[in-house]
């Protein structure tokens, strides 16, 4: 298995990730996969450039433990709205900071917690400022990418309205990442 490495020079393929059971690993090829949003070569290149770090964070697969959409676990949302934004962003040639943009998008949800059953029951509104004030902790994540996430609830959340291309693009792939999730049940 190849290493990550800090300028991303290194992009690797087979980076493991904790398995969704808890039983060993999966590879990030595998969750790529179950990210799918077609990306040419040079754009999935750019794309596992862009998430190495913080995608193989010890902190970041803690979401792996958490359920989010159907069999979705909340690392592979966060991956797959990443992919989804990433994907909108090149396709439709809008002019955004990428590394905003991923790393909002990979943190958009890193609230550490299950929600589901006896959670806190208005998860909906209170996770985006959770999720922002733990990525800014762990990570120190601009100011942009922290508004991104704060307002990626809208418009359930109408007090959080998206300011930015990147906090938009964020908005927009959670929803469809979300619902893809939801009613294909994984």
């Amino acid at each position: 298995m190849k290493k990550m490495t800090k300028n991303n020079d290194d992009i690797p393929e087979t980076a493991a990730v904790p398995s969704r059971n808890g039983s060993g690993q999966e590879d990030i090829e595998t969750a790529l996969k179950k990210a799918a949003t077609a990306l040419s070569p040079e754009e999935e290149k750019d794309f596992r450039a862009l998430i190495a770090d913080i995608a193989s964070d010890p902190r970041t697969r803690q979401m792996e433990q958490f359920k989010q959409h159907g069999s979705t676990n909340t690392y592979e949302h966060c991956l797959s709205v990443a992919r989804c934004a990433f994907g909108l962003a090149r396709h439709l040639h809008l002019s955004v900071d990428e590394r905003v943009l991923i790393t909002a998008a990979l943190l958009h949800d890193y609230c550490l917690y299950d929600w589901h059953g006896s959670g806190d029951h208005l998860h909906g509104f209170h996770h985006p400022y959770i999720a922002a004030d733990n990525a800014i902790r762990d990570f120190g994540i601009p100011p942009e990418a922290a508004d991104a996430i704060r307002s990626h609830m809208w418009p359930l959340n109408l007090t959080q309205f998206p300011n930015s291309m990147e906090a938009w693009l964020i908005t927009t792939a959670d929803k469809i990442c979300a619902a893809r999730e939801s009613i294909f049940r994984g």
